[in-house]
């Protein structure tokens, strides 16, 4: 599903135009890491191919179980309603423009510089000359992201063209479709650019970018496109933005002491706590405590810290979807239903609405309810009680807690 591994791929460009020293860092990552989050974002994009390759509904994949390398993704209502609009975003421009739809397609942008290559979730191809090429990009996550000079959807374009545009496309639509975005008005964000700048773009921008990450002394710059590199806990950059904003100083490579709060000056008070309540703090913090989890994993030993198991629940889920219908049927008729039985979060909304207290509300779904447990390996103290795994190497581990 996803783009091979290229170190100066379209789903990273963002980062490494910005920051081409990252890619350095990432010839030193031992072990990739693999979070939930990212394998729901592979599953979903599963779904889009199968939905647009088989010609068939989101909701036919309602309830599946889609396995993402040591994950076990459960398609969710949620997920169908987001795929939903992408795939028929989809279908209804092929209706109305026409144009061969391609699926997932690999490509390779070598005439433009070695080592980038990709896959394009969707596109469809102008079927007469002189036409729009038509380049989407399903995101499944919750942060905004804006079509306009999108690197990663022109990367995506390119790829789409090739070097010589054999039916001479004119124009160039990107579009980026996410649904689960906070505070975005619209799931679909659309924007146009003409062949001619699309590939002056490739030649004047996205070349030269390339050409930086090969300097053995390329530059590192922290910002908003660090938040998915995986080499946060690698990069000088990093620490250093996150204590620059702390003027105590950190002597003999420790950690600097923690002061009595109550010796506090009020500005020292509101200088301390905008750090360690900073994205640029926190970022760090996970990215140590992601780095700390899979070194355990391969078997260093941290002093003091170890990997145990605890168990985590699921989502809730009905246990007999007839049994709903029986109890609550009468009382909600067809607000109980969408295309099946509503969740049981959408179902304590409903019950919610009708004045119905906590406790009211989980008496009467108690015996409606089930709920899946899961293993999931956590690092905790070595003072803690529990066992501590003696070889995590082949276990699936769960970065951020």
């Amino acid at each position: 599903m996803s783009e091979a591994h290229s170190l100066i791929g379209a789903s990273s460009a963002y980062r490494w135009m910005n920051c081409p020293g990252s890619v350095r860092l990432y010839t030193d990552i031992a072990v990739r890491r693999a979070t939930e989050y990212a394998a729901t974002g592979t599953a979903a994009h599963e779904v889009c191919e199968r939905c647009l390759k088989g010609g068939k509904q989101p909701d036919e994949f309602l309830g599946e179980v889609i396995p993402v390398e040591d994950f076990r993704i459960d398609v969710t209502s949620e997920m169908v309603e987001a795929v939903r609009v992408y795939v028929n975003t989809i279908r209804m421009d092929q209706h109305r423009f026409g144009g061969k739809l391609v699926v997932e397609q690999s490509f390779s942008l070598d005439w433009l510089h070695p080592g980038m290559f990709g896959r394009n979730d969707a596109s469809l191809i102008p079927e007469l000359l002189c036409g729009t090429l038509r380049v989407y990009d399903y995101k499944n996550g919750r942060k905004p992201v804006e079509a306009k000079e999108n690197p990663q959807c022109m990367y995506y374009a390119l790829g789409a063209l090739g070097e010589d545009n054999p039916v001479l496309v004119e124009t160039v639509e990107c579009t980026i479709v996410q649904p689960n975005a906070f505070g975005k008005q619209d799931a679909v964000d659309r924007w146009e650019i003409s062949v001619d700048d699309l590939y002056e773009w490739g030649r004047e921008v996205l070349r030269p970018a390339a050409k930086r990450t090969e300097d053995p002394d390329a530059p590192l710059a922290p910002g908003e496109w660090c938040a998915f590199c995986e080499a946060s806990a690698l990069c000088p950059a990093r620490q250093e933005a996150a204590l620059s904003l702390l003027d105590a100083a950190v002597e003999t490579g420790q950690v600097a002491a923690l002061p009595r709060i109550d010796t506090l000056s009020p500005g020292r008070i509101g200088a301390l706590s905008a750090f360690f309540q900073s994205e640029e703090f926190g970022n760090w913090v996970k990215s140590l405590a992601a780095e700390e989890q899979a070194m355990l994993a391969r078997g260093v030993e941290i002093p003091g810290r170890k990997l145990v198991e605890t168990i985590v629940q699921g989502n809730r889920r009905w246990i007999s979807e007839e049994e709903v219908t029986r109890v609550l049927g009468g009382e909600f008729g067809g607000e109980l239903l969408a295309t099946r039985v509503k969740s049981p979060a959408q179902v304590e909304k409903l019950l919610a609405s009708r004045g119905l207290k906590k406790e009211e509300r989980e008496s009467l779904l108690a015996d409606l309810i089930t709920r899946d447990e899961a293993v999931k390996t956590i690092v905790v103290s070595t003072t803690d009680g529990r066992a501590a795994l003696a070889d995590e190497k082949q276990k699936s581990v769960d970065l951020f807690d």
